[in-house]
């Protein structure tokens, strides 16, 4: 008989939102990896840009967001809503909705080209096969088109 403290409990959602990380994420690493292979070369993370990018290509003045679309809110089949505290988490969407809006005109307007890779574009069964949609964001970089959503 197994050990009554051994049983396994249903995670509480506190503990499974912490296990989530910002840096570093599956589909963050694919974009890096891919990029790095080409030769191209970034910064990542910088804190002293608004919405600190995923990464910073200081050569081609382009910043990278590989957006999670839960947090964003992107509108795919990988978008939901907590059933439970709903106000808390319809606020949290509406004000990361609001900030990216506002962080991507404050980088425009200091002449950042901005990417924005969504993590269904690099999992799961979409229009785009990951390597073509690494390949899209690696011809914009070379490109001087001004932004591009994957």
């Amino acid at each position: 008989m197994p050990h009554p403290s051994s049983s396994k409990k249903p995670l509480s959602r506190s503990q499974v939102m912490s296990a989530i990380h910002s840096k570093d994420t599956v589909p963050e690493m694919m974009v890096r990896r891919s990029l790095f292979k080409r030769g191209v070369r970034y910064r990542l993370h910088r804190r002293d840009l608004p919405g600190s990018p995923d990464l910073h290509i200081l050569r081609h003045n382009v910043v990278i967001f590989v957006n999670g679309c839960f947090w964003h809110q992107h509108g795919c089949k990988y978008t939901s809503r907590p059933k439970s505290n709903t106000t808390f988490w319809n606020d949290k969407f509406t004000n990361n909705i609001i900030r990216d809006v506002k962080t991507f005109r404050k980088l425009s307007l200091m002449g950042y080209r901005i990417a924005t890779i969504w993590e269904c574009s690099l999992k799961g069964k979409g229009q785009l096969s990951t390597e073509q949609a690494l390949e899209r964001l690696y011809y914009f970089i070379q490109s001087d088109e001004d932004s591009i959503e994957i």
